[in-house]
């Protein structure tokens, strides 16, 4: 585990604060009248940049660089759909799997094999639980109904707080 890459996890850790703010942001400027669809756009990039970032430098097992790298790959095709390309119909639903699936496998293998602090690997875990619910509710697999905007918010703290968990220096790793 000497070969882990702290700058790179502090690196990703940043972009994902910055993402679970954007994901904050695009609940809360509607709320005051403003229409800003490209918040969500931006907090999808931000999340696959943070998910190659994390794959590429920050941990040493396989699994989770697959993992990783294939929620990067879903993310980045939601953005896609969302910027308004010519996609085929079921790109949406497979992105969303993919990103969903691939977070929450990424975030777990991280957590069994010891990687990162506890504290943040659970974070992470939970924060990945809560981008699947986003996610399932976004290709309409079920509704959240008046507790989507909650569970999005609640998607966009966890990922600051597993920002700066990421950040924190992590003594004896």
């Amino acid at each position: 585990m000497a070969a882990i890459s702290r700058s790179r996890r502090s690196l990703a850790g940043i972009i994902l604060i910055v993402a679970g703010a954007l994901f904050v942001l695009a609940v809360l400027v509607p709320l005051l009248g403003v229409s800003a669809p490209w918040l969500s756009l931006l907090a999808y990039l931000a999340m696959a940049v943070a998910f190659v970032v994390l794959a590429l430098g920050a941990v040493n097992s396989t699994v989770a660089k697959i993992a990783l790298f294939a929620g990067a790959l879903g993310w980045l095709l939601l953005a896609l759909v969302g910027v308004g390309l010519g996609l085929p119909a079921g790109v949406t639903t497979f992105a969303a799997i993919l990103a969903g699936l691939g977070g929450l496998v990424g975030a777990i293998v991280l957590y069994v094999g010891k990687e990162i602090t506890n504290i943040a690997a659970i974070v992470f875990v939970v924060a990945t639980i809560l981008g699947l619910l986003f996610l399932l509710h976004l290709i309409a697999v079920f509704s959240l109904g008046a507790l989507a905007p909650v569970i999005i918010v609640l998607f966009g703290v966890a990922l600051i707080a597993t920002g700066v968990l990421f950040r924190r220096v992590q003594r004896g790793r």
